[in-house]
């Protein structure tokens, strides 16, 4: 059990990812005879689990529907059909003495509703969540994931230890018990900034020249995804420029600038600013 929310969450879903080790950190395969206890590598099960989803896991959230939101309403549910109706009503306001009423019924999942059963029944959507660095995901450890086949993931409409905070209101008792889970949480976020982001010692610059065709260039060392590249100028100061350079191989140290900056603000020389990326020891978790 996670020691986030005292279930199997987001953060036992990645745990192993990576890869399993023993109690002294050498590497083991599940099931390995006279292993007691498997362990893994935090960032080794990030890495691999980013690879796996793509950046991004998924929530099912409750979406109303009102006359205004239609057009939003069927792009993020394609399981909503709007359905317009015309009527007739009487209207002393028009010489005809009537006017043309226009309403709307819904058919969600092939049954048709008025607005009001509608939202009564519950209207759900699909949000995609992204992620590039550990720092992103890790407040969603405590979620519980509710599906995962391949590389997509769903996780929870909130943290497990939000829904008992509620569920035990509703139910008219209450406990400090969700604290203790909250501060691992924060301390956990504490011991991964200090551990993995920290960049003295491996922040470089350097002048990139990059292809004149592709905006393709290339920096000496790998790089650390878990920051930012940034362009330099020799003045120090900051020039006008579209967007920040980005990174097409981190391990290769290959890079691409936009078409915009590399024909019309900044050229096919910069300074770029990017962190050495370095292997860091096993750290069991």
């Amino acid at each position: 059990m996670s020691s986030y929310s005292g279930k199997c969450d987001l953060a036992d879903h990645i745990s192993g990812c990576g890869g399993w080790y023993d109690r002294d950190g050498n590497p083991v395969k599940m099931g390995q005879e006279g292993v007691g206890a498997y362990y893994s590598d935090e960032m080794k099960d990030f890495i691999a689990f980013k690879e796996k989803t793509g950046g991004v896991i998924h929530q099912h959230k409750k979406f109303k529907i009102s006359p205004w939101n239609h057009d939003d309403a069927i792009k993020l549910c394609p399981e909503l059909e709007v359905i317009e109706h015309k009527r007739i009503v009487p209207d002393k306001r028009q010489k005809s003495g009537q006017r043309e009423d226009i309403y709307y019924t819904y058919k969600y999942w092939g049954k048709e509703y008025t607005l009001k059963e509608l939202n009564k029944k519950g209207v759900w959507i699909t949000i995609d969540i992204h992620f590039d660095t550990l720092l992103d995901l890790i407040p969603y450890y405590p979620y519980i994931v509710s599906m995962s086949c391949g590389g997509t993931v769903y996780i929870s409409d909130q943290s497990y230890v939000d829904e008992e905070i509620e569920d035990h209101l509703e139910h008219g008792w209450y406990s400090d018990f969700w604290q203790y889970y909250k501060k691992e949480l924060q301390d956990h976020y504490r011991e991964v900034v200090l551990r993995y982001f920290n960049p003295v010692g491996r922040e470089h610059i350097e002048e990139v020249e990059f292809d004149p065709d592709l905006g393709i260039g290339k920096v000496s060392k790998p790089i650390d995804e878990n920051f930012k590249l940034e362009w330099r100028w020799a003045d120090g100061k900051t020039h006008s420029h579209w967007t920040s350079p980005k990174i097409v191989s981190a391990k290769d140290g290959i890079i691409k600038i936009s078409e915009e900056d590399l024909h019309q603000y900044i050229g096919r020389k910069a300074l770029v600013y990017y962190v050495e990326f370095k292997e860091h020891p096993v750290q069991l978790w």
